[in-house]
């Protein structure tokens, strides 16, 4: 029935959980599943919205997992996000009877998660343990978000900031490397942008720009995307591919030079050397040269399958001892005085 597994609910331990599910059977096996190997409470069972609405008004929950199929044109999603915006939602769906633009229509209506219930035991494990506001959609729907958001643009109806930090951080569930990765640089690249000149930091061309930095990433296999361990010289070949199909793919919608500067240049190096153009100096944009350092420092201090994170002050030290090869020597000065480098 689930083809789940006990590892898919280890990153759930210790929730309250509401089960929103029109099967019963499913419901009490999942329930099963939940309270018996891993520990969880499920403190409320419904089987229709009305309930749900009921439960999270009388008993409230940390995580409600709700079948997709119980909320049309996802009223029900919208309902609980209203009532409970800490709560984290998980839509699950059947593949067979709804599509992916169902799953992003859930991801627009507040929840946190929208997957298949057959996606793979990594998807699930990535949802269920992801941040309250970090969505993660299953591996189909990225592309459907991505049109949709080109589709917005396209007929020039106003930015949604909400749609693009959820097409950014979809791109998590490829690149499995580099969980929340997407909003912890945003934040660390506008600190230090805002230092620099505060009106570019203010400009949302910019902001997208650095949500957007590795959208060419959906054109990368994932057996390199994946791989636990270095990559060879010709996946690097191909990885290094990815800011340039980044700009082809956002190509159609007419985004400003100010935003696609950002995804074609944040692996530019201030000594010439780095890719796709092997600009140098001042020749790279300056949103971009604040990126690279941002991206940098975050790559350094957080996990990877094949190496620990380092601690936050060897990370700038390795940033710093950079300065004038790799990165602008002016923009590293202003971001390792402006990190806190408490270990």
């Amino acid at each position: 029935m689930f083809a789940w597994g006990v590892a898919v609910l280890e990153a759930l331990a210790g929730p309250q959980v509401l089960l929103v599910e029109g099967s019963r059977t499913m419901s009490e096996a999942l329930k099963q599943i939940l309270e018996d190997q891993l520990g969880a409470t499920v403190i409320a069972t419904a089987e229709d919205a009305s309930s749900a609405v009921d439960a999270v008004i009388h008993q409230g929950a940390d995580l409600a997992l709700v079948d997709l199929e119980l909320s049309p044109g996802c009223d029900l999603v919208g309902s609980l996000r209203r009532l409970a915006p800490e709560m984290g939602i998980i839509v699950l769906a059947d593949r067979d009877r709804v599509g992916a633009e169902r799953l992003v229509e859930a991801l627009a209506a507040g929840a946190v998660g929208a997957l298949y219930k057959d996606s793979s035991v990594d998807e699930l494990r990535r949802a269920l343990g992801s941040s309250r506001r970090s969505p993660v959609v299953a591996g189909e729907a990225v592309g459907v978000l991505l049109g949709a958001y080109i589709d917005a643009m396209a007929q020039k109806r106003e930015r949604d900031l909400a749609t693009i930090a959820s097409l950014a951080t979809a791109l998590e569930v490829k690149d499995v490397t580099t969980a929340h990765h997407v909003q912890r640089v945003c934040d660390l690249a506008q600190a230090c942008l805002r230092e620099i000149d505060p009106g570019l930091a203010a400009n949302h061309d910019v902001l997208y720009g650095f949500m957007l930095h590795d959208v060419g990433k959906i054109g990368i296999p994932d057996s390199i995307l994946g791989k636990p361990g270095p990559l060879d010289a010709a996946e690097w070949r191909v990885m290094r591919t990815h800011p340039e199909l980044g700009v082809k793919i956002l190509g159609p919608v007419g985004l400003p030079t100010m935003t696609t500067d950002i995804v074609l240049c944040h692996h530019e190096r201030w000594d010439g050397t780095g890719y796709p153009l092997g600009l140098g100096g001042e020749d790279i944009p300056l949103t971009a040269r604040v990126f690279s350092v941002a991206d940098a420092f975050d790559a350094m201090t957080s996990h990877r399958p094949y190496r620990a994170a380092m601690r936050r002050s060897e990370a700038c030290e390795r940033v710093a001892a950079m300065a004038g090869r790799a990165y602008d020597p002016g923009v590293v000065e202003v971001f390792v005085d402006l990190t806190d480098v408490a270990d």
